[in-house]
């Protein structure tokens, strides 16, 4: 007897999601399985239920060779598809473009009960590179993704020779990184509204605008920075379905952020952002070399962990000691961070 496929394939082939759901069909083994990365690494599936049901929230993505930097995504909250069309980065180093060298690497593969867990390493021009990770936290309805453009190896090893011995002779200017991102948003379905702050952006139902059922925060490693080195960022509003970020910094790596919370019953309720200080050696870790984050939604408070250099030691955050590449976790009073997903550094990173 033919087994049952895995996922429901909708009629309209023309759609991502429908490509991705053929392409997984013939991967993956029958029971219940939530998120899953083709074999190939072209497709990626995030989504919180063993198969689409009115109240799963689903994330689609395809990772071209054609284009690197600009990627297939859809997104559904719920039966509503709030995103659509293709993800698009640019990235600069002072006024030069920088463009792919190579295909996407894959650094890391995690999927358990809690979550699914995606990093891919870019190639670029003048010897950097750009990773990005992708997050989903079932039980917590989130979905975090987060990139980085990193300082070439060898600027990265001279400033950390620089940090180790106090070096300020070299009086070389620093470069100026800039990236920039085009998140395609769908209006079919649902529709965003800004804050005045700019710091969120609220969906809201087409046929219904009473309250949002979702929310958007894009953040970096800059918006809250008062170390001047650490440039600007900027949410510029929608234009056209799109949500376009902007972040900028000199020297160093620079890391941006977006997340998403897809529980409609926090859509409503207060958040913030801010600084969760990385400590090393007893001493604090810039941004350039390490970002903590702290994010209050509701009751709710969560801390993101990113290391964008190249040996680390053991650091802390929040009284948490860890040795990790990337981790984002959920704070409780009493017991301090417990982390969603913990990633230790590549051993040839």
């Amino acid at each position: 007897m033919k087994s049952q496929p895995v996922f429901r394939v909708a009629s309209d082939s023309t759609t991502l999601r429908s490509r991705v759901l053929t392409t997984l069909n013939h991967e993956v083994p029958e029971g219940d399985v939530k998120s899953h990365f083709s074999r190939d690494g072209r497709f990626a599936l995030f989504t919180d239920a063993a198969d689409a049901t009115d109240y799963s929230n689903e994330v689609y993505v395809e990772f071209q060779d054609s284009s690197p930097l600009g990627l297939p995504l859809e997104m559904y909250v719920g039966r509503r598809r709030v995103a659509a069309g293709i993800w698009r980065t640019d990235v600069w180093l002072d006024d030069q473009k920088l463009d792919a060298t190579g295909p996407w690497q894959t650094l890391c593969e995690e999927i358990d009960g809690d979550g699914a867990f995606l990093e891919r390493l870019l190639p670029l021009s003048g010897g950097r590179s750009f990773s990005r990770r992708l997050f989903i936290a079932y039980k917590e309805k989130l979905f975090l993704s987060v990139d980085v453009l990193y300082g070439s190896d060898a600027e990265r090893d001279a400033e950390e020779k620089k940090r180790r011995t106090q070096d300020l002779s070299d009086k070389a200017p620093s470069p100026i990184l800039r990236v920039r991102s085009l998140f395609p948003l769908d209006s079919t379905e649902s529709f965003v509204s800004q804050d005045d702050s700019a710091k969120a952006l609220a969906f809201y139902d087409v046929a219904s605008d009473s309250s949002p059922f979702a929310r958007v925060f894009p953040f970096s490693a800059t918006e809250r920075s008062t170390d001047a080195t650490s440039g600007t960022f900027a949410v510029k509003k929608t234009y056209g379905g799109v949500l376009e970020t902007s972040a900028r910094r000199t020297g160093g790596s620079l890391c941006v952020a977006t997340l998403f919370d897809w529980n409609a019953n926090r859509a409503t309720r207060p958040f913030n952002f801010g600084v969760a200080t990385v400590g090393e050696d007893l001493q604090a870790v810039d941004d350039g070399r390490a970002v903590g984050r702290q994010i209050l939604l509701g009751r709710e408070r969560y801390v993101l962990y990113v290391s964008t250099s190249r040996r680390p030691a053991i650091r802390s955050i929040l009284s948490r000691n860890l040795l990790s590449d990337f981790m984002f976790g959920k704070f409780f009073v009493g017991r301090g961070v417990e982390p969603l997903v913990d990633v230790e550094i590549p051993d040839d990173f």
